[in-house]
């Protein structure tokens, strides 16, 4: 089988594709490629031999000199005609490079129209992602025990039940905006307003939520006295981050004891990874959801993920969303030598790390364009694992820019 796998960016406004082939051959090794650009497919011929030589072409064809198409070893055609129309002698950017192939083409819509019109269908397909809204597990005065998500041990002061279960507003907001009047009452209004909950409010967030302290063990918050960062008492596991009378705890850190069941405090319908992944592509797709500043469609959303590790040392993960719906063809996993290609939308993004709060991290907090939010240890460091392994889908070649990688939220 000469294709291992197939990944295609289609830009149906844009007119163009680019198309990323891995193959189980090594081109490096004297191999010889044709690919053919056809109206309704991309065909590749390889032919095995030492004394064909492979000449440089322009052209949509990466020629063979002395061959033709029924001399070739094995043949392989991705059919694309389902999607989109190729114009053919169109490729670019040509690109073979150990077991990968990568190159740009021209497309037509399927309905019709061309570079100087385009006829719109009355019946498009959604593109948008749909993102489900987090279940929570349980329901004002039940009865629950919250436990570390490492070692179960009882975080809570016994038994407890909630009041009140509060959704929070964005954070990427002041808090004087959260309130349609004042809450100063003679107070200097320059000082910050704090949140304040209850003692028995839940109020939650993403995928995190603020308790009050006094609901936690004594025996916990004592451990805890002196320290910025929640940790457990029994295992020493990152659980979330204190303020004042307050704790900030993360899903994928804490679980609850819940009518004789331990689960975690939220739930996702279409749970996709372990829950730490579930958690860190629901915060950036909220994030990317949230940025909406009217110019959305001419701006490129940038999100700042925080990460506290001790009293004076924090992590930034820094994310650019280059492209929220992206549609995106690959083929199906059948291994057979027949391609067949599937359609779904991504969200593309670069992204970097930053150890420490920097010149370049304090001008992306500073810019409008862009949104910020705390996020776990656990989700920092399995989210930035994820990151990489979904930026595997883009041959190395083109994986890097300016010091930023190129990856897929979800692939």
């Amino acid at each position: 089988m000469l294709v291992k796998s197939v990944f295609m960016e289609l830009r149906s406004r844009l007119r163009s594709c680019n198309v990323y082939i891995t193959t189980n051959v090594d081109f490096q090794k004297d191999c010889n490629l044709k690919i053919s650009i056809q109206s309704n497919c991309i065909v590749l011929n390889y032919y095995d031999s030492n004394e064909l030589k492979r000449c440089d072409s322009l052209s949509s064809i990466e020629s063979l000199s002395d061959c033709s198409d029924s001399e070739s070893d094995v043949s392989c055609i991705i059919p694309i005609q389902e999607f989109c129309f190729i114009i053919p002698n169109s490729m670019s950017c040509l690109k073979i490079e150990k077991n990968t192939v990568s190159f740009r083409i021209l497309t037509e819509p399927k309905n019709g129209g061309n570079f100087y019109s385009e006829i719109i269908s009355t019946n498009n397909i959604n593109k948008e992602i749909k993102i489900d809204k987090l279940d929570i597990n349980f329901n004002p005065k039940e009865e629950i025990k919250i436990v570390c998500g490492n070692c179960s041990n009882v975080l809570s002061d016994g038994l407890v039940k909630f009041d009140r279960i509060l959704e929070l507003p964005t954070s990427n907001l002041d808090m004087s905006e959260w309130f349609c009047h004042g809450h100063s009452h003679g107070v200097n209004e320059s000082e910050k307003v704090t949140l304040k909950p209850n003692t028995l409010d839940f109020l939650y967030r993403l995928t995190f939520f603020v308790v009050n302290l006094n609901i936690l063990s004594e025996k916990i918050n004592k451990f805890n006295s002196k320290r910025t960062v929640y940790h457990c008492n029994r295992c020493l596991a990152w659980l979330g981050i204190k303020n004042k009378d307050t704790v900030k705890l993360y899903n994928s850190d804490v679980k609850l004891h819940h009518n004789s069941n331990i689960k975690h405090i939220f739930a996702h319908k279409k749970p996709l990874e372990d829950v730490t992944i579930d958690d860190f592509i629901y915060t950036v797709e909220s994030l990317t959801r949230e940025f909406n500043l009217g110019l959305q469609y001419t701006m490129m959303c940038k999100i700042v993920l925080e990460c506290t590790m001790s009293v004076t040392k924090k992590q930034y993960l820094l994310i650019w969303v280059m492209d929220k719906e992206l549609q995106v063809l690959r083929n199906e996993e059948n291994f057979t030598d027949r391609i067949s290609l599937k359609s779904s939308f991504l969200t593309k993004i670069l992204y970097k790390t930053e150890s420490e709060l920097n010149d370049e991290v304090e001008t992306w907090l500073s810019d409008p364009s862009s949104v910020s939010t705390d996020i776990s240890k656990s989700m920092f460091n399995h989210g930035l694992s994820h990151l990489e392994k979904m930026s595997l889908k883009v041959p190395e070649s083109f994986r890097y820019t300016n010091g930023y990688t190129v990856s897929y939220l979800k692939a």
